[in-house]
């Protein structure tokens, strides 16, 4: 028995759509129908960003700790800041963050009380669903734009400077924003 090919081409897509679905690692964070890339651990955060830039050779300790440099001191760290888990991986020219997040909020106050004391230095903060992504200069923040992930940013004057065209949506902390524009 043949089936319409209207029919046919409908199977078609909802298997797709749900082979699609299978594997997948997004989120929905319910704005505006835009999803956030979703990591359960830090394996498949280093898998997503193997995807875009180089991530090789995890460490525990920061790299200002094996090699001198303040890059990542102010990044975020342990559960009151809602971290789950943070390692460092070498970048093709630099290195990044990769942070498992527990809460979002908290790891945002944090990011927010960071920005009001004027330290959160030139690290950008790349969030997805449960976790972010933290390049130092030169760690691969270019080849992250198309990621998906957003900037979360807490700092005014920043947030006052997003050129038209670009997302611009509250984050879950009053006074930061996660916006698609990467700064120059």
């Amino acid at each position: 028995m043949r089936m319409p090919r209207t029919l046919t081409a409908s199977a078609a897509l909802i298997a797709l759509a749900s082979l699609t679905g299978c594997g997948s690692e997004e989120a929905e964070t319910g704005s505006g129908g835009k999803t956030l890339p979703k990591a359960k651990d830090v394996a498949a955060m280093e898998r997503f960003v193997n995807q875009y830039t180089e991530c090789s050779d995890l460490e525990t300790n920061a790299p200002e700790e094996r090699h001198g440099g303040t890059a990542f001191e102010n990044v975020p760290k342990g559960a009151g800041a809602g971290v789950k888990e943070q390692v460092y991986c070498d970048a093709e020219k630099g290195h990044m963050a990769l942070v498992s997040i527990s809460d979002m909020k908290k790891f945002q106050q944090a990011l927010k009380a960071n920005a009001e004391a004027g330290k959160e230095g030139d690290a950008i903060a790349l969030v997805g669903a449960d976790f972010a992504v933290i390049p130092n200069e030169g760690g691969g923040l270019r080849q992250l734009k198309s990621s998906g992930l957003l900037v979360a940013s807490c700092d005014p004057t920043f947030n006052s400077k997003i050129p038209s065209g670009y997302m611009k949506r509250d984050a879950k902390v009053k006074g930061c924003i996660l916006t698609d524009y990467l700064p120059a």
